[in-house]
């Protein structure tokens, strides 16, 4: 969904299609119909967002084939949906990431979605956001792979760059923070992200890991300020306070300090917002479809809410 603040910005707001993931392109478009579209009705929109997550196989075959990566985008248009962010994470499913960023198969990867998000972003939007791992597992990272990883991470701003002089889209990858990996915290991931390429190159944030307590929301997004660096996407917001999960924090006061701080100018970055309710929906899959629609569509409910009671507008 679009949502318009009344300084003019526009804020996407999304679900995380990983929830029902695909391993091939015949999948992915069924589950769109199974899942996206009853969604899309359910809120009584004519449009409404997806944050696809593409495997590694997936994202190789659109690259190949063009016509296959037209019939995705038509596909997408004809339900009355729209992609501006891709789940980077890769691996054999959401769940398994993919290789490190120490890897060539992880750059390669992260750059076939770029290449296939510029193409998939509507033609009146002119960014598009990718969430990537953040970096590695810590305990698989001897000290000489931080120089491996740099360079990759450089080369991927200069084709980020390059893809923009061909297609006129900005596409950004955040790194999210997490526990156990290399970058645990917003700082450190400013530390080893925040001058490659403030344009391409960001941090996406986890609500829910912020809410979480693991990390201080408001000096997170005062470290922002104070780097110049982008929040790429806020990810992981759900209701906490629905009766599935009435033991976990809520992300509603994350979701309101994040945005308030973007939309002042304080903190820069892409007004991409992601519902992602994995954790609640895995038990539901046996309940058929209709549960997990149910669920998805009271979740963004919550989130288009709470987003107009900031003083957003839906926007056409």
């Amino acid at each position: 969904m679009r949502l318009r603040h009344e300084d003019g910005t526009l804020v996407h707001l999304a679900y995380n299609a990983g929830v029902h993931p695909a391993e091939d392109l015949e999948n992915l478009i069924a589950h769109l119909t199974r899942y996206a579209v009853p969604v899309r009705k359910r809120l009584g929109v004519e449009r409404m967002g997806v944050g696809l997550w593409l495997s590694p196989s997936v994202a190789d075959h659109l690259t190949a084939d063009r016509i296959e990566l037209v019939r995705l985008r038509r596909s997408l248009e004809e339900r009355g949906l729209e992609v501006v962010s891709l789940n980077g994470t890769g691996g054999r499913n959401q769940e398994v990431p993919g290789p490190d960023w120490a890897k060539p198969e992880r750059y390669r990867y992260t750059m076939a979605l770029a290449k296939i998000l510029a193409f998939l972003l509507p033609q009146d939007v002119r960014f598009g956001s990718i969430s990537t791992i953040p970096i590695g597992w810590r305990r698989d990272w001897p000290a000489d792979l931080h120089s491996i990883a740099s360079r990759r991470l450089e080369r991927l701003a200069r084709e980020l760059r390059g893809l923009y002089s061909v297609t006129g889209k900005t596409i950004r990858v955040g790194f999210e923070p997490w526990p156990g990996c290399v970058l645990e915290t917003t700082k450190q991931a400013l530390d080893r992200v925040g001058g490659i390429d403030s344009e391409h190159l960001g941090i996406c944030l986890d609500a829910c890991y912020l809410a979480g307590g693991s990390e201080e929301p408001g000096a997170a997004l005062r470290g922002l300020a104070d780097a110049g660096a982008p929040v790429v996407k806020l990810g992981h917001v759900h209701n906490h306070m629905a009766a599935a999960c009435q033991e976990l924090p809520s992300t509603r006061p994350v979701l309101e300090d994040t945005l308030t701080a973007m939309l002042s100018g304080a903190v820069n970055g892409t007004a991409h917002i992601e519902v992602e309710t994995h954790d609640l929906a895995v038990p539901l899959r046996a309940k058929g479809p209709g549960a997990l629609v149910n669920m998805i569509a009271e979740e963004l409910d919550w989130a288009r809410t709470s987003l107009t009671a900031l003083g957003l507008r839906l926007a056409a």
